[in-house]
């Protein structure tokens, strides 16, 4: 099985966020065989391969470079050239390399050929200008329908996005929330929900999450009439039968913004 790269963020008590960016690898292990009745089986080794999971959390969204990092750290540990444990090379990463200062100085580092760069607005421009794959968003859903899910969003609806790919809901929801600048989200934020927390989506309050698609027929029924399921693998935007209308935005600025995502889109 090949390695799997998803990311997620966990709110805190005081409201701040904490990204999580995870590789899931598989190594190999010798399980004694056991017949149905859980004994053992004549002694028998049987080769398994075990999930492992090495995740870096941070405050910082740079979740392309941290990706890459643990990409090439996998890359390094399969190669043979690993002289020290995994866990030694992400504390390395994490507690020794200093967080750029906001709009002053780049943080470069480099594992086998790859150069990992790190670098932070200014104060007065979001961070996810610089750390996120705009590109990604934009693969996913047209103009029109960003265009409309940031008027959900601008408008404090409830919006669920859904992929078969946990990897793009933390970095497309991350990237719709930057479009909101200056305004930003204050309602409940869960990209990747877990399945055991779906019921929440019955809450009669605003909020973003996301999904992975195959929870998506087990949480219909959760959903309330007013949310908005944006699904980001068929472009497609439904919006609940009792979702209000969506107040007509003022024409030239409609056209402005249109007209520049076409620009510098390319689509």
């Amino acid at each position: 099985t090949l390695p799997k790269i998803h990311f997620f963020a966990a709110t805190g008590g005081t409201g701040k966020l904490m990204y999580g960016t995870c590789l899931t690898i598989w190594e190999p292990h010798k399980m004694p065989s056991q017949n149905n009745d859980g004994s053992k089986k004549n002694n028998k080794m049987i080769r398994v391969f075990l999930p492992k999971c090495l995740v870096i959390l941070s405050s910082y969204q740079y979740l392309t470079a941290f990706r890459e990092y643990l990409t090439q750290l996998n890359r390094l540990s399969k190669n043979g050239d690993m002289t020290l444990p995994v866990e030694r090379y992400i504390v390395n990463f994490c507690a020794e390399i200093p967080a750029p200062a906001p709009g002053a100085f780049e943080v470069q580092t480099t594992i086998l050929d790859s150069i990992i760069k790190i670098w932070a607005p200014p104060h007065n421009q979001p961070i996810a200008w610089v750390a996120l794959p705009f590109p990604q968003l934009f693969e996913c859903l047209d103009v029109d329908n960003i265009v409309q899910v940031w008027h959900c969003l601008a408008l404090e609806r409830q919006v669920l996005i859904t992929s078969t790919q946990l990897s793009l809901l933390t970095t497309c929801a991350e990237i719709l929330l930057s479009l909101l600048y200056p305004m930003q989200w204050s309602h409940a934020y869960i990209p990747v929900l877990p399945h055991f927390l779906v019921p929440m989506l019955s809450a009669p309050m605003p909020f973003f999450c996301g999904i992975n698609k195959s929870n998506l027929a087990s949480a219909l029924c959760d959903l309330s009439g007013d949310c908005v399921v944006v699904d980001l693998d068929m472009n497609l935007v439904t919006l609940g039968p009792n979702t209000p209308p969506l107040p007509q935005m003022p024409p030239q600025m409609e056209g402005i913004l249109r007209a520049r995502l076409d620009e510098n889109v390319g689509m």
